[in-house]
């Protein structure tokens, strides 16, 4: 059972700590996200145990199928019961008299609920109890709008605080949502510009004028790239230093491509003779959603007295690192591929169709933005891609990015 007493009017559940869910959630750079991803995730599990002996429906999650990227900076387990949309507000607060729902989930189209809940969370007693709930026109209606944190706030007197009409009221009540505006389209150029500006933001969620920080975060693709952009900001990453492979010492998680790709024939780094001596590393990288297993390797060589050819006509290398330790002239010669994993059950693995290989470097004329110099698709039968090799100065900084769909992977470098 998930009742802890059993109240028809306030339900209180069972709210056991997860040490698993726990360790999940480490990942998460920032603790307040971490902490705020972990009660939403006990919490649906208490939610969805009482649901399903309640009601006996399964419990979908909306707008997403996983919202662990929007509870990281936005407080709300999103459900779906049947027709009905049902938006449960966790808070730790004790002798709430207020329903305090974040305007994201009132205010984008799309994300609206029928009935938002609130719910009492007390992680040490193991319990989380429902006190109230309301529906969207209440919301709207009645509740007092806070523009500090963004928040719409429902009194308690204003709230139906009977559970044991809940179930019945699904079944019955014909609602009338308010009506939102639409928010405006971003094109991509915008997109990355808001999202470059969020990345050192304190509070990215009140930084943009609602209706862009709306746009930006009900996308799934910009709101996925958005929070990996705000991990690495908030993890302080440092670039993987390339000067160090050239001295034979690599970083965690960069192995010789022999050993990541044994059952790769010819691997397409050494059909490229070259003088120059050359050392090559590669990652696997995983992209959750699709638990696609790819590899992505470099190969670095360092040249003497040529120029050479950044992908740019006016590129800058960053004065903060070690070039002063090389000739002036000293560059970096550069090649990045991408492979399938051998660990694919396939004799012949190929890329996935339409996956995006690319390489983008800081915009020494805008700070945090980064300006798009190559990138290579995937065909339906490649079984890798490669952007062209390229020369920079010793301490240039770039990042190569991997997309699949939505989801894009990042890796920042300094040659």
């Amino acid at each position: 059972m998930s009742l802890v007493f059993d109240n028809p009017v306030q339900p209180v559940l069972a709210l056991p700590p997860d040490l698993a869910v726990w360790q999940q959630c480490e990942s998460v750079s920032d603790p307040s996200g971490r902490w705020r991803l972990y009660l939403h995730r006990i919490g649906l599990a208490a939610l969805r145990s009482w649901v399903e002996e309640e009601c006996d429906q399964p419990v979908h999650l909306w707008p997403t199928a996983d919202p662990s990227d929007i509870w990281q900076e936005v407080d709300g387990l999103a459900l779906t019961l049947g027709q009905r949309r049902i938006l449960v507000v966790l808070s730790e607060t004790i002798d709430a008299t207020t329903l305090q729902v974040p305007q994201e989930w009132v205010d984008i189209p799309g994300w609206s609920a029928d009935y938002y809940v609130a719910a009492h969370v007390d992680v040490d007693e193991q319990r989380l109890a429902l006190w109230g709930y309301g529906t969207h026109d209440q919301i709207k209606t009645q509740g007092e709008f806070d523009p500090r944190d963004r928040t719409y706030r429902l009194s308690d007197s204003d709230l139906i605080q009977d559970f044991s009409v809940f179930w019945v009221a699904q079944q019955l009540e014909q609602l009338q949502p308010a009506s939102v505006p639409d928010l405006p389209s971003l094109s991509a150029a915008e997109a990355e510009r808001l999202i470059e500006q969020l990345a050192h933001a304190v509070e990215p969620r009140l930084e943009l004028p609602f209706e862009q920080w709306g746009a930006l975060i009900s996308d799934g693709r910009w709101r996925r790239h958005l929070w990996q952009q705000l991990g690495r900001q908030r993890q302080g990453i440092v670039p993987v230093d390339l000067g160090r492979w050239v001295r034979q010492q690599f970083e965690d998680g960069w192995r010789s491509l022999e050993s990541l790709l044994p059952q790769t024939p010819a691997l397409a780094f050494r059909s490229a003779a070259t003088r120059d001596e050359t050392v090559s590393r590669g990652k696997l990288i995983r992209f959750t959603a699709t638990d696609e297993e790819l590899v992505l390797g470099l190969r670095v060589a360092t040249v003497e007295g040529d120029r050479g050819a950044y992908p740019s006509d006016n590129r800058q290398a960053d004065p903060s690192d070690n070039r002063g330790a090389y000739p002036s002239d000293t560059r970096r010669s550069v090649r990045i591929q991408l492979f399938p994993s051998d660990n694919s059950s396939s004799d012949n693995p190929v890329l996935p169709n339409g996956i995006i290989l690319a390489l983008d470097q800081p915009d020494p004329t805008e700070p945090g933005m980064t300006q798009r110099l190559q990138r290579v698709e995937a065909g339906e039968h490649d079984n890798y891609i490669q952007l062209p090799t390229f020369r920079c100065p010793v301490g240039q900084r770039f990042r190569v990015s991997v997309q699949l769909a939505d989801a894009i992977l990042q890796e920042d470098f300094v040659s």
